[in-house]
């Protein structure tokens, strides 16, 4: 295993069950040295190879002005990623035969 990823799963493990965000586990390691693309990228590669995993979200409320000065406030949703388990590995299988059952849904919506 190559050094970032080490880091990477060090970092995460640290954390607990909980996890730690993935915006806070990106800015601990470029302040070791690494690049943020590169640690973006370890992170994907650990979670395909199931080394890593989702352990939940934040939701962070963010408040910008627009163009005409007035607040608009938004949503962000930051991933925790915790050390690979088998409690939360299920999260990864995508039941993507579902997602049709959900467009189906939409279209019933009135415009």
């Amino acid at each position: 295993m190559d050094g970032i990823s080490q880091a990477i799963l060090e970092h995460a493990d640290g954390a607990g069950t909980r996890g730690v965000a993935m915006g806070q586990l990106v800015d601990a390691l470029v302040g070791r040295g690494y690049t943020a693309e590169a640690i973006e990228h370890a992170i994907w590669a650990l979670l395909g190879a199931r080394r890593l995993t989702p352990s939940g979200f934040l939701c962070r409320h963010l408040r910008r002005r627009d163009a005409f000065g007035e607040v608009v406030q938004t949503r962000c949703y930051e991933l925790l990623l915790a050390p690979w388990s088998s409690e939360l590995d299920h999260q990864l299988d995508l039941d993507l035969a579902a997602e049709s059952e959900i467009d189906e849904d939409e279209d019933d919506r009135a415009p």
